[in-house]
């Protein structure tokens, strides 16, 4: 009993009263900020040269699907040399249904399927309507269409030589591509049916 008395009798220890506020739980969805995801916005990949030559990218198996039919006559295609004066980067000249050639005689393809690379979206759209307005300008008459989604231009009806095979254009991105056909190919009631799908034709296997 000694020993309990010794350990509880004296004066009292000292104290303090502390005063502890306990914050609420925290709402994770309360106190979380809404964040609009921006998609990142990607600059066009710029293309500097064609994927390959007119035996691969237009084989006269592609043009004979387009039009129907095998077209007589040879071949000529031709590799065009960079332009910098005009921002022109790559150039083919796929020519078929070549008729026999006369001495002294000029030489036009049944079919004329030109494709041109330029440095940017904005020269193949220039270089697009400088032809329109060249074509235009020498008595063609213009017809509006669409190939692929893009905006074409059916140009017909000129008389100057050079100008008086029908001819139409259309751009996507740096390419345009330009087509010509001979009357004996595709008559006037099918002209603007072939033309269209061999444009078409281009586009898709040029780049799409």
């Amino acid at each position: 009993m000694g020993l309990i008395g010794a350990c509880t009798s004296g004066a009292p220890a000292p104290s303090k009263t502390v005063t502890v506020t306990v914050a609420p739980p925290v709402n994770a969805a309360t106190t979380s900020r809404s964040v609009s995801a921006t998609p990142a916005v990607t600059s066009p990949r710029i293309v500097t040269r064609l994927a390959g030559t007119c035996d691969t990218l237009l084989p006269m198996s592609a043009v004979e699907n387009a039009i129907g039919r095998l077209p007589p006559g040879k071949t000529a295609f031709v590799v065009g040399v960079p332009e910098k004066d005009i921002g022109r980067l790559a150039y083919l000249n796929c020519r078929y249904s070549m008729p026999a050639r006369s001495a002294g005689a000029p030489v036009t393809a049944g079919i004329e399927i030109g494709i041109s690379l330029y440095g940017s979206a904005s020269q193949a759209q220039h270089r697009l309507a400088g032809t329109i307005t060249d074509y235009v300008g020498h008595g063609a008459t213009r017809s509006s269409l669409t190939i692929a989604g893009h905006d074409a231009a059916l140009l017909l009806g000129a008389t100057t030589p050079g100008y008086d095979i029908p001819l139409l254009v259309v751009a996507s991105g740096q390419r345009s591509v330009a087509v010509s056909i001979m009357s004996t190919i595709a008559p006037g009631a099918s002209r603007r049916r072939v033309m269209s799908e061999l444009a078409a034709v281009a586009l898709a296997r040029t780049g799409g």
